[in-house]
């Protein structure tokens, strides 16, 4: 099988049907798009969580797998309170791997207000390098829950106190109506920035021979430039219809705007030149000839919505920077323009940043 994500024929063919077993009490309905799981009991708080999974040898490793987990959670509208780590070693792995990756998953807990709840290390044959997977978790308020659980097709909402607060977590139906013509594609965060701040990790020493210290070290510093879940939080309060969230994960800002338009049933036109992207990741994908916009995204989000100006403002009030990509069609065209060329948005490919970690374990590269 190809690296990366597995796809959604793959999905649909062979792991939907192996699942039959189905209860009340669970949030959302089971898809390939979907990372998050949610309970509800009753008049009880209920629970959202989603994972996240890092691979390579870099010592950050438990950093960028919290950041994957909470921003799937953030998206939900859900800020996260504890986080469970497990990390995979190889056998011919030092003992410091497994300090490295509970002292990087804590930073990052401690950037998004959260906290390590679990940690749990394990040595197996099967694993080459470092394989950290982070679970993060939030509540939701108990007088919201019950009608979460039978509010299937909606967005959740954030209080100021980054609890969800809406009657909905799962799908992405607005609650005045369905996404539709018209609305507006947000940017929030950067394209690419997780996957190039992972490049210097990884190979730090060789770029060194390319970039002065002091580019280096200016790239490494971007890491407060990822959206934390408490400043996207800011985006769901605003107008009077809840937006829909979508985290850049694996494959970029080109697979989740894919997934955006799939979840949403909508088409779009992007322009392609207002993705920002840093000239730090443009010069480090070019030198190793990666596309920054099939670039794993973690701590970027996608939004969409029809109060842009209003969703746009509140997230520069928590110091989140969001610019506008184009607009929703209710057609399903998905077509992005830069200048006079115009294309269709192809199926996701695989991450860079894995295919580049791939290539360099091999010794391609």
């Amino acid at each position: 099988m190809r690296i990366g994500r597995i796809t959604q024929t793959a999905w649909n063919r062979s792991v939907r049907r192996q699942l039959h077993t189905k209860r009340s009490e669970c949030l959302y309905e089971l898809s390939p798009l979907e990372n998050c799981s949610g309970i509800s009991a009753g008049g009880a708080d209920a629970f959202v969580w989603a994972g996240g999974t890092v691979c390579g040898d870099s010592p950050d490793a438990g950093f960028y797998a919290v950041m994957h987990a909470a921003g799937e959670l953030a998206a939900r509208g859900v800020c996260p309170t504890g986080v469970s780590v497990t990390v995979l070693a190889s056998p011919e792995a030092e003992e410091d791997v497994f300090r490295d990756a509970a002292a990087a998953a804590d930073e990052a807990c401690a950037r998004i207000g959260a906290q390590v709840t679990a940690v749990h290390g394990e040595v197996l044959p099967a694993v080459s390098g470092i394989v950290v997977t982070a679970d993060a978790a939030g509540a939701v308020e108990a007088a919201e829950s019950a009608d979460a659980a039978g509010a299937a097709g909606s967005v959740g909402n954030v209080s100021a106190a980054g609890r969800n607060s809406a009657a909905a977590l799962s799908g992405v139906q607005n609650v005045q109506g369905k996404p539709g013509d018209g609305w507006e594609i947000l940017l929030c965060g950067y394209a690419g920035l997780e996957g190039t701040l992972r490049i210097v990790d990884e190979a730090g020493e060789e770029l060194g021979t390319r970039f002065v210290a002091s580019f280096l070290e200016q790239t490494r510093a971007l890491s407060d430039q990822l959206v934390t879940p408490r400043q996207i939080a800011a985006a769901f309060p605003a107008g009077s219809s809840c937006p829909v969230v979508r985290h850049i994960g694996s494959g970029g800002v080109f697979a989740a705007l894919w997934d955006l338009a799939e979840i949403s049933g909508i088409g779009f036109e992007i322009d392609m030149r207002q993705i920002p992207l840093r000239q730090e990741t443009v010069e480090i994908c070019e030198y190793y000839r990666l596309n920054p916009y099939q670039l794993t995204s973690a701590g970027s989000y996608l939004i969409l919505t029809d109060h842009a100006a209003e969703v746009a403002d509140a997230l520069a009030g928590a110091g989140a920077r969001a610019v506008r990509l184009g607009t929703a069609r209710a057609q399903n065209a998905r077509v992005i323009s830069s200048g006079e060329e115009t294309r269709y948005l192809d199926r996701p490919a695989p991450d860079e940043l894995v295919r580049w970690l791939a290539e360099r374990q091999s010794g391609s590269r």
